[in-house]
């Protein structure tokens, strides 16, 4: 079969081979163990979190911490990094052995790039594909993650782990797939073992997964023994147990929660859009060239293998048919509704994308072998020849937007105009490979070092440069992702004003309240230069700092001065008789030692989980740990 396919031994290979030139084109290979984290802009969301829970593991054993360098103080490794424990853990383990942090941060992205191939390739064998179609299904994978709008955007801006879930899903199904039908203890082991990865790697793996899962099992229900049913339960138990450890953290903290249907709220809108490859927002299918050529094409053979699948009455129809319909359903109807809202509907077009390749591959190996050219007249030959040029046309420039940086560019009007076009028709196509480190924020890096002084905070206006300097510094950061859907994100400026112009006077009072000393934005904000109480102290290309000129400081009352860093904040010098406010955020887990008692000090509307506050009498010199017990059951202080 796969002879007859033209594929033979060498055709994985070769689709092996393309798949690494592709990686070397579109990732410089330097950026790898570089001893940074990959720079963009999710990828310091990420690397921030676990650097924050490698902290937390190396310290005190724990998963998650109390993060003093971030929105005046917040759980990291708690509820927001649930896409993130696989990452974590597996740079945690890989540090263990030698390798510095950032460079085994970085070996995961590179694990999930050359994990796609093998696994794809696998599902397919097990679901019964011959190796020549398995090979067709590797091929079709590869050409969706490199050139797919929004699974080129995700790996490219940092959602490694999530794009790792959307091909990784494709194995426990299998695996499911062939124990529901031959009912081998080694399958039912293996699904657990990999859907229990699979769930680790991102929690969005139960959406991908549940409706062709649960549909395989209610087929199979009436002929499975007690044993096999009892296998069953034992791959669910055992996917929730190795993931119970963050999932009994993500609970605790469930009261800090915010709505988080924000970004990807697909609407039937987006379906005519991505039809049309026409971008009409961005916040949904990502700041990126709508390019969606080859995801139509991959689902438009597997809706043509269903239905024959269908017709013969063959097993794989089940979980193929019932993945795609509930996967198509979230990624372009998910945003009606409240509850697929939350997840980022739209994002599920990843899997349903990946989740095609295997029956589309199965159709391609069809029409391939029945090669139906062969029956062609002359004329049907030389109209789909015609056909051909503009197909090859649009297929070009479908494949070249991604490298639209490395193309030659036309020579710019010699007249003043103020207009310029690309090689590509369209003007400033971005390069969507990763690239170095901007120098701009870097320098910002060095600057923070050199002038922080630990008794004030920056305010960031882009979140990745938040993120990064929370990572790369001591500084204390108000900023960070804007829409961290936590609670405590309410402390953040651009969350409250994206736009962040503000009159002095109120912006005065949120400054105080926070005790913000520097305020760095990106391009500069001209309403801040007209304000007397601020002064511009650095400039790096774009990303302009102002310097506050009478700086509240991080006690609000009390007296005192604090030292704070992951997980304990230090205060010398207080007034005994008198109550103390730290401006950092109150949690439950904080206690005060020696002698001493905290309390939540109610801060605004916009911030709804207070401050710290210490009650007189209490000692001059003194500590606020997180003591990872609950100290102040939140029950007792129930939040506005």
């Amino acid at each position: 079969m796969a002879r007859r396919l033209g594929v033979g031994r060498g055709g994985i290979a070769a689709v092996v081979l393309v798949h690494l030139a592709l990686l070397l084109l579109f990732i410089a290979p330097e950026l790898w163990f570089s001893g940074r984290p990959l720079p963009n802009v999710d990828f310091e969301t990420h690397a921030n979190q676990t650097w924050r829970v490698l902290e937390g593991l190396r310290g005190w054993g724990r998963s998650w911490v109390y993060d003093v360098q971030l929105l005046a103080g917040h759980p990291t490794g708690a509820i927001f990094d649930a896409d993130n424990k696989g990452w974590e853990l597996w740079t945690y383990a890989l540090s263990g052995l030698g390798l510095s942090d950032a460079d085994a941060f970085n070996s995961f992205a590179l694990l999930v790039h050359l994990g796609l191939i093998p696994t794809v390739y696998a599902a397919a064998r097990l679901f019964r594909l011959s190796p020549g179609r398995s090979t067709l299904a590797a091929a079709l994978a590869t050409a969706l993650w490199w050139f797919d709008a929004w699974l080129h955007w995700c790996w490219w801006i940092g959602m490694v782990a999530y794009d790792a879930a959307t091909y990784f899903a494709l194995l426990p199904l299998a695996l499911f797939y062939r124990f529901t039908e031959e009912r081998r203890p080694w399958q039912a082991l293996a699904c657990g073992l990999t859907l229990a990865l699979c769930h680790l790697v991102h929690p969005y793996s139960f959406f991908i997964l549940a409706p062709p899962m649960l549909a395989l099992w209610l087929r199979a229900r009436r002929s499975l023994g007690r044993r096999e049913h009892g296998a069953v339960l034992a791959i669910a138990a055992l996917t929730i147990a190795v993931n119970s450890y963050w999932l009994l953290v993500a609970r605790r903290f469930w009261h800090y929660i915010l709505d988080s249907a924000i970004y990807g709220q697909s609407r039937l809108s987006i379906l005519g859009a991505d039809l049309l490859e026409w971008s009409i927002d961005p916040s949904t299918t990502g700041l990126i060239g709508s390019r969606t050529t080859i995801r139509w094409l991959v689902l438009a053979l597997a809706v043509l293998a269903l239905i024959g699948w269908r017709r013969r009455g063959d097993p794989r129809h089940l979980p193929f048919a019932t993945a795609l319909i509930a996967l198509g359903g979230i990624a372009y109807v998910g945003g009606y509704f409240s509850v697929t809202g939350q997840i980022q509907p739209y994002r599920h077009v990843g899997p349903l994308a990946l989740m095609a390749v295997i029956p589309a591959a199965h159709q391609l190996g069809v029409l391939l072998e029945a090669r139906p050219w062969r029956e062609w007249s002359r004329a049907t030959t030389m109209i789909f020849g015609l056909l051909m040029i503009p197909a090859a046309q649009h297929l070009f420039a479908e494949l070249t937007y991604y490298v639209h940086g490395s193309l030659p560019q036309p020579e710019q009007p010699r007249s003043r105009q103020h207009w310029w076009i690309g090689s590509s028709g369209f003007a400033g196509t971005p390069d969507y490979r990763l690239t170095a480190a901007n120098g701009d924020a870097e320098a910002l890096t060095e600057w923070v070092r050199e002038n922080d002084d630990g008794q004030g905070r920056f305010l960031v206006e882009v979140g990745h440069l938040g993120e990064m300097l929370a990572r790369a510094t001591d500084a204390q950061v108000i900023g960070g992702f804007t829409y961290r859907n936590l609670a405590h994100s309410g402390a953040n400026l651009y969350r409250r004003y994206p736009t962040g112009a503000l009159a002095e006077a109120p912006l005065l009072r949120y400054l105080k309240t926070y005790a913000i000393r520097w305020i760095v934005v990106t391009p500069e904000a001209p309403w801040l230069r007209t304000y007397a109480s601020l002064r511009q102290a650095a400039r790096f290309g774009p990303i302009v700092v102002y310097e506050v000129l009478s700086p509240a400081g991080l006690v609000a009352r009390g007296g005192g001065q604090v030292r704070s860093e992951t997980n304990r904040i230090e205060l010398r010098g207080s007034d005994p008789k008198a109550d103390v406010v730290l401006r950092f955020h109150w949690m439950e887990t904080l206690a005060c030692e020696p002698s001493c008692r905290i309390e939540r000090s109610p801060i605004n509307a916009e911030d709804r989980v207070g401050f710290i506050k210490i009650p007189a009498p209490h000692p001059a010199d003194l500590e606020i740990l997180n003591t990872y017990g609950v100290v102040n059951p939140y029950e007792q202080v129930v939040l506005p």
